[in-house]
């Protein structure tokens, strides 16, 4: 497997792990890159609340948006905001600690469409070359983009916008397969992540269905994309990174994981973030949840971990599954 690059940022493999908010915590991006993540996202950054922050409180904002841990790298710290002068400040802070930075034009939470954030962009693409381009000359790293195919069934603009974006001096660009309206229901559009490739001249990372090592390797293959990125499957499950770099390296088709292999990758994980500078324990316990998710009685588990208030009685529930 060739080795691959956005930018002058060299990344071993081409999978990828997705910027999920109230899930990238740092100890799961760590344990996602030891199972064999090439790039690692950090999760959605607000571009306000980081500069604002830096200027009150700059331990919190390294603590809460720029915890980034040696182990990570290659890392792509990804921010959203529409302000240009405000995501170049911020882009500039990340630049210092991240690899690669990257502007999110995709979030479809109505809480950021009111504030014109994410997807908005993708309705009205605009709107993208003002902030786009004030954060690619604010920094040296490599700047790539998140989109969507298009707000809604009847406007998919990807190509249009995916052009713009390379002709504003991005080096990459993540495709998500489904609309605005789509958010994360229906299937994704691989055809279009497809023309996006044969369409552009810098690397493509295609996001969607990927939930299985096997479809990770065809979409690879059917749309020529550079990179996979895989986000809700790798909740809890670490393991798809590995399984799915055996299957591309090597052709092995690695089972699913032991209920064994998920306690003691849980157990890591929980080794993890005992280090991280900022703890809380309904965030273990979410990743608790889903690291049951697919075990045998898991829906009895997850009922009985909600209820949990501690991380050591929580701990023990688990050792003893």
């Amino acid at each position: 497997m060739d080795r691959l690059k956005i930018g002058n940022v060299k990344i071993d493999n081409p999978l990828v792990l997705a910027p999920m908010a109230a899930v990238n915590c740092p100890a799961f991006r760590i344990l996602c890159k030891r199972y064999g993540a090439g790039l690692i996202y950090s999760p959605m950054i607000h571009s306000e609340q980081l500069t604002r922050l830096m200027e009150s409180d700059k331990e919190k904002a390294f603590d809460l948006f720029i915890n980034f841990e040696e182990e990570e790298h290659p890392i792509t710290a990804q921010l959203i905001g529409n302000n240009a002068d405000n995501l170049a400040d911020a882009a500039e802070i990340l630049s210092k600690h991240a690899d690669i930075i990257d502007f999110n034009l995709g979030c479809s939470s109505p809480d950021e469409l009111a504030n014109k954030n994410g997807a908005f962009f993708i309705k009205h693409p605009e709107f993208i070359r003002k902030p786009l381009t004030a954060i690619i000359e604010r920094v040296k790293n490599p700047v790539t983009a998140k989109i969507r195919v298009g707000w809604d069934s009847s406007s998919i603009n990807a190509l249009e916008v995916s052009k713009m974006i390379e002709d504003c001096g991005a080096s990459a660009i993540a495709v998500h397969g489904r609309t605005r309206k789509q958010a994360y229901s229906g299937k994704a559009d691989w055809d279009i992540i497809k023309r996006v490739k044969e369409k552009i001249n810098i690397p493509v990372i295609g996001n969607g269905d990927v939930s299985k090592p096997g479809t990770a390797k065809f979409l690879l293959e059917s749309t020529g994309v550079d990179f996979v990125m895989i986000g809700r499957a790798a909740l809890g499950n670490p393991f798809i990174f590995s399984r799915t770099l055996a299957l591309l390296k090597e052709g092995k088709n690695i089972p699913e994981p032991s209920k064994d292999d998920i306690k003691k990758s849980f157990f890591e994980f929980i080794k993890l973030y005992e280090k991280q500078r900022v703890q809380n324990f309904s965030e273990i316990r979410d990743h608790a949840m889903w690291f049951t998710k697919g075990l045998r009685g898991s829906r009895k588990m997850r009922q009985d971990i909600i209820k949990i208030k501690d991380k050591d009685s929580l701990i023990k529930y688990i050792y003893n599954i």
